[in-house]
């Protein structure tokens, strides 16, 4: 040929694509359907230190829609005496039976790490109040190794709740028949994520611990840090003896708790957001060092987080800049209409103005512009604005389940 194919941008591949894609409902005949949605907004009150909104949503993604399969990712939260607990997984998407290892794994985890943290705030009253000392202190170091040693008690409960799961069904003929033999531990592979964030007392700090297997992201941003120092991230994807390979729960060095040491992580700042994803999510924000601030800001501009009263933008020295119009691509659902949804995309208003993610920190109003343009549904909560959301915004080679779970301290109303 002597013309050269002209490369399409990714905003024309997904302008194509959209259009393409089918929606089939979750298979009737196959045991433990995962419900398609799952969203979960409610408030946490920490004594003597005020309110922190819990904001969290699961959706079935575009290629399960596709091909009429089921939903993999799972999540729990748990409020306990005001003590946040966040457990995140994703079932490998290659088994055909992930999905109930990751409910499992969850389920399991959030009433164990419940049910032991009400044991030991009993047993020792001053948990909390020792933590909120100086991290030199023993009392602090004492009640830190406390938590840490409960969450990896916690994955290692969660791992045998997974080998439950499996070991029930293994001969079951509902669920043989799906994969045409006898099941294996493998079948119920999935990943894990457990955060728990403890709000300190006399201070503007929250104490994080944090355990991980298989991919996805727990991270926490400071909104009011500099650009430079607002993104802490919690534990970092999992991988395998191999080169794009993915660790899973049912592995058997998970057993073994020594293997869960080098995975557990603590962090004591003052953050105002937490964020703990799968790899739906995760991905389209990468390399997350940097870009998790993207994601808070395409938060904040489709009205997903509302903007802090206290948080006034710098505008000084700010030209008038192009405001993108939000992109509309159709619904994928089960109705007939296939109805267009707006959404607003940072990457655009950097691209068209060219602009750092950095100016556009330093400068919140252009969100606040942007979001004026996404219409706002009063009757929607918080985790039904984030469904939406999840559920509907495109970018190129994303099309997996999407899960994020959001603890916001403060959390005002948009």
């Amino acid at each position: 040929m002597d013309k050269q194919k002209k490369n399409l941008s990714d905003r024309q591949v997904t302008d194509y694509t959209a259009s393409l894609w089918k929606y089939k409902a979750i298979p009737s005949e196959e045991p433990d359907p995962a419900p398609e949605y799952q969203p979960e907004n409610h408030t946490i009150f920490a004594p003597n230190i005020g309110k922190f909104q819990v904001i969290a949503a699961r959706v079935r993604g575009k290629k399960h829609k596709h091909e009429g399969t089921n939903c993999d990712d799972w999540f729990e939260t748990e409020n306990t005496e005001g003590i946040f607990i966040s457990v995140v997984s994703d079932g490998a998407g290659s088994k055909k039976f992930s999905r109930i290892g990751a409910k499992a794994a969850c389920r399991t985890a959030r009433f164990f790490l419940d049910t032991y943290l009400k044991k030991l705030l009993k047993t020792r009253p001053s948990l909390c109040e020792d933590l909120s000392k100086k991290m030199t202190e023993r009392s602090f170091s004492e009640s830190a190794e406390l938590l840490a040693n409960l969450v990896q008690d916690t994955m290692l409960a969660a791992r045998e709740a997974v080998v439950k799961a499996y070991e029930d069904r293994r001969l079951k003929e509902n669920y043989t028949k799906v994969v045409g033999r006898e099941l294996q531990l493998r079948d119920f592979a999935c990943t894990l994520l457990l955060t728990i964030a403890v709000p300190l007392q006399n201070t503007n700090e929250t104490l994080i611990i944090s355990c991980q297997v298989g991919d996805g992201i727990t991270a926490a941003i400071n909104t009011r840090a500099k650009f430079e120092e607002a993104v802490t991230l919690l534990g970092v994807p999992d991988s395998g003896q191999f080169s794009g390979e993915t660790d899973f729960l049912t592995s058997s060095k998970f057993a073994l708790k020594e293997n869960l040491i080098s995975r557990t992580k603590l962090s004591r700042k003052p953050f105002d957001l937490i964020f703990s994803m799968t790899d739906g999510v995760a991905d389209d924000y990468d390399p997350n060092e940097l870009h998790l601030r993207r994601l808070y800001f395409d938060l904040l501009a489709n009205r997903v987080l509302p903007f802090p009263k206290d948080l006034k933008p710098s505008s000084k020295d700010m030209p008038t800049l192009k405001v993108p119009e939000p992109r509309a691509y159709p619904r994928i659902d089960d109705s007939q209409q296939r109805e267009l949804v707006p959404i607003q995309y940072t990457n655009e208003l950097c691209t068209e103005n060219n602009l750092s993610l950095k100016q556009v920190w330093d400068n919140r109003e252009l969100l606040f512009a942007m979001a004026q343009k996404i219409p706002f549904n009063e009757n929607l909560n918080p985790a039904m604005r984030l469904k939406e959301w999840l559920d509907n915004y495109t970018i190129r080679g994303s099309f997996d389940d999407r899960t994020l779970v959001i603890l916001q301290k403060g959390g005002d109303k948009s």
